[in-house]
């Protein structure tokens, strides 16, 4: 070829020996086949630098993207230098099967199409035989639902496993049901290990427990567990090629976030039985009932609180399921019945919760008498043999005496005196006859003498009771109480101090009202005054002013004042100091 012919194809073959290589687009996962719920890398690699963004809209139809990470790299060699751009994706599949990840365009090239295999984990057992590369997911969940045909409002245990062969950080474990279902995490997070398929894992276990609120099929999303890995990565340096070029390779370690999620949790609940209708429904594993009566000789004078604290538990429940204990208790006639006010508690153990309810109960007679209480009987559902079982408190008499300082029509009759014997009428009456008068005779000197002496002896110990009677004095508030008197129950008197304010009875709310205040404050009370003190309301003095001037002073009283403003007590306050008395004597 000569001419001008052969001068442009030198000229041609010049330009392509100068000419830069193509830029190419490179897509890498870094797993082919994973467990639903765990997450896979995408790597994309720009041969050359660029500042702009790979197009990933066409990963969203399967995929979410958890994570995004960019860096650039230079490498410098004998022979040049080459640059790398880099973009590392964390993709969490939306469903199992074969996923196809199509080309991704780069600053106008395009990646070649990759295919994801995505197995559903299935259930412990089947996890735990798999083999291949689906049983060396480096993170999965496991989870354990009993019973699965529950019944409505019943205790269901779910148990959740996480098993990672990796360091989790920032791990977070999230279940919380839905609108169907109540959850609560019971017990402690346990910790160990297993092996499988060759790899070692930390177990996790954490277990809940589920009350379905209504009766048919319930489907619940299972639990997701959102954190990060470490990974480590060999890091190239860029001085390759260069003596002690290995003195700056290295590996490099960055966390990847992840998302696992379980299997979801499907329930079939069964309605209530129809052998336990009745106002409350109680499926537990196991209830026990208990009574404590104060006092234990079941005896009390009318007027006064005879009590009993009931203790309702319930292996299964909340104590939030748990009847009012009162609502199942009719006293007898005359025998009004007040109810304090229920304590609720929920133990969390390893096999589930047990709920409680602690309520006390006063009772007060207003008349003398013996009175039966009727038994205390709680029906409730074996869910462990599906029948009905009850929890009963056999029932109870009640002695109630007369009220102090009163006297039964038994013992307050006289008996009459015997009639004299009768005498025959005589036919005249009987002169009267006159009375004999002693002959005074005179005295002798020592008698003189005694009676000066026995004058003298009257007239100083008139002069000592005229003194004492000159002395003001108070009238005594309260009785004494003796050293080693019993302490009061706090509650039973707060139950007979509101009773008797209801009653308008204002001996009974003071007397009450001090036996209170020794029961909750562990001392003696023979004074309102350190209640005053205690709380220093001016309301609150003006109505325990007006309860002495009723005791008192026999004015006519209502209760329903002092009892709204006094519902609980303060703190027991400190020593009195002379002229700290919030109530001044009401008869200086």
């Amino acid at each position: 070829m000569k001419g001008p012919a052969a001068g442009a194809l030198l000229a041609l073959c010049l330009c392509a020996a100068v000419a830069p290589a193509r830029a190419t687009v490179t897509a890498a996962l870094s797993d082919r086949r994973i467990a639903s719920g765990t997450t896979v890398q995408l790597t994309l690699t720009y041969d050359g630098l660029t500042t702009s963004e790979p197009q990933l809209t066409s990963l969203g139809k399967d995929f979410d993207i958890l994570g995004t990470s960019s860096s650039t790299s230079v490498q410098i060699g004998t022979g040049g230098s080459s640059e790398t751009t880099q973009v590392v994706l964390t993709l969490a599949p939306k469903r199992t099967g074969r996923l196809a990840i199509p080309p991704i365009a780069w600053a106008g090239e395009v990646s070649q199409p990759l295919s994801l295999t995505v197995v559903g984990t299935g259930s412990g057992s089947n996890r735990a035989s798999a083999s291949g590369a689906v049983s060396r997911v480096p993170v999965f969940i496991v989870t354990r639902v009993a019973p699965t045909r529950p019944y409505v409002q019943a205790q269901v245990h779910l148990t959740v496993q996480i098993y990672t062969a990796e360091q989790l950080y920032q791990a977070d474990l999230n279940f919380a049901g839905n609108g169907a279902v109540l959850v609560k995490n019971v017990g402690t997070d346990q910790y160990s290990s297993a092996v499988r398929a060759g790899w070692t894992y930390q177990v996790i276990t954490r277990r809940f427990v589920l009350f379905p609120l209504h009766s048919g099929r319930i489907a619940l999303p299972g639990p997701v567990l959102d954190g990060e890995v470490l990974v480590r990565q060999q890091s190239a340096s860029p001085w390759r090629g260069y003596p002690f070029s290995g003195f700056f390779n290295g590996m490099t370690q960055s966390a990847r976030p992840i998302e696992v999620r379980g299997n979801p949790i499907v329930l079939s609940v069964r309605r209530r039985p129809a052998g336990a209708a009745g106002r409350y429904w109680l499926p537990a594993s196991e209830v026990t009932l208990t009574a404590q009566w104060n006092p234990r000789t079941m005896t009390a004078r009318a007027g006064d609180p005879l009590t009993v604290r009931l203790d309702l538990q319930a292996a299964g429940l909340t104590a939030a399921q748990l009847p009012d204990l009162s609502s199942l208790l009719t006293p007898p006639a005359g025998v009004a019945a007040y109810p304090d006010q229920a304590k609720l508690a929920n133990t969390k153990q390893d096999t589930g919760i047990v709920g409680s309810r602690d309520q006390t109960i006063a009772f007060i007679a207003s008349h003398p008498g013996r009175y039966v209480l009727p038994p205390i009987r709680i029906r409730w559902w074996d869910t462990r043999t599906n029948q009905l079982r009850a929890a009963t408190l056999p029932a109870q008499i009640l002695n109630v005496l007369p009220a102090a300082g009163t006297v039964s029509a038994s013992h307050a009759s006289v008996q009459p005196a015997s009639p004299a014997p009768a005498k025959a009428p005589s036919a005249t009456p009987p002169s009267p006859r006159k009375p004999r008068v002693a002959p005074v005779r005179g005295l002798t000197p020592w008698q003189w003498l005694t009676l000066a002496v026995a004058a003298l002896w009257v007239a100083t110990v008139s002069g000592w009771l005229w003194s004492r009677r000159r002395k003001p004095r108070s009238p005594p508030l309260a009785a004494p109480t003796p050293k080693h008197s019993p302490r009061p129950d706090a509650a039973a008197e707060r139950t007979a101090f509101r009773a008797a304010c209801e009653r308008n009875d204002a001996p009974a709310a003071r007397r009450h009202l001090l036996g209170w205040m020794a029961g909750a404050w562990g001392v003696p009370a023979t004074s309102l005054n350190p209640l005053a003190v205690a709380i220093r309301d001016p309301q609150l003095h003006a109505e325990l002013r007006e309860l002495e001037r009723a005791c008192y002073g026999g004015a006519d009283w209502q209760g329903a004042p002092l009892a709204q403003a006094l519902r609980e007590l303060p703190t027991r306050p400190a020593a009195a100091r002379p002229g700290d008395d919030a109530l001044p004597p009401l008869y200086p």
